[in-house]
């Protein structure tokens, strides 16, 4: 294959893969929508062109933000919705757009999300996004340095994401497992295509951990995941 059928054939993937995860999205709201959450309480959620403007936006800020693309976003939500997950971490906030797809989830599994981010400005940032996708019902925001600020959460979590320093992958899962995070639960890496050199220290430990199955995955023939689950015995 040319390289330029190569860019040709990603600009593609990505055009569609756009499209079908907005597809998805009004498949879930279709309009303005509202759920049940914790002690019955009603969240609205915005209907499907507000959101679509949302998403597009913050799509358009990706590549300053390392924000994922959209089908990987679809991935997380539905990865959340089948693991049932109702108690998720994300080490690495941004501006928000992975919280938004895992509170999608969320709905579902009526969980919570706790966020991590060591930048004050994509705090305020990542709320005000949340906040215009209707979620913030769903997610706790945390700031200051990750490193420093799981080995004092409560868990144990069931679902963690991260897409932060891959330097820092070691350390965030020497921290995290065992007490942190639960048998069944998984533990979720960004990155693991396109800097899986960086990130050599923390895939082969997961890879060869007795107490981990571990996948590395691509929705999008681009960039992927790491997915480790935590065997139950």
């Amino acid at each position: 294959m040319h390289v330029t059928d190569e860019i040709k054939r990603r600009e593609f993937l990505n055009r569609t893969s756009g499209a079908l995860g907005l597809l998805a999205l009004g498949e879930t709201l279709g309009s303005t929508t509202a759920l049940a959450g914790e002690n019955g309480a009603k969240a609205l959620l915005p209907d499907l062109p507000t959101l679509e403007k949302l998403i597009k936006e913050m799509e358009a800020d990706g590549p300053v933000y390392l924000a994922l693309p959209v089908k990987d976003g679809q991935f997380l939500s539905l990865l959340v919705k089948a693991t049932q997950a109702k108690r998720v971490l994300e080490i690495g906030t941004s501006h928000g757009y992975s919280a938004i797809w895992i509170s999608r989830g969320l709905e579902e599994t009526d969980g919570k999300l706790t966020t991590l981010e060591i930048l004050p400005e994509r705090v305020d940032m990542a709320k005000k996004h949340v906040g215009q996708a209707g979620s913030s019902h769903r997610v706790t925001f945390k700031e200051g340095d990750a490193h420093q600020m799981v080995p004092a959460l409560e868990g144990p979590f069931d679902f963690v994401f991260i897409n932060a320093d891959k330097g820092g992958l070691v350390d965030y899962f020497n921290k995290l497992f065992p007490k942190k995070l639960a048998p069944g639960g998984i533990i979720v890496a960004y990155c693991a295509i396109k800097q899986r050199e960086k990130m050599k220290a923390y895939l082969d430990l997961v890879a060869g951990h007795p107490d981990f199955d571990t996948v590395v995955l691509s929705c999008t023939m681009d960039d992927g995941f790491a997915v480790s689950y935590r065997k139950r015995k």
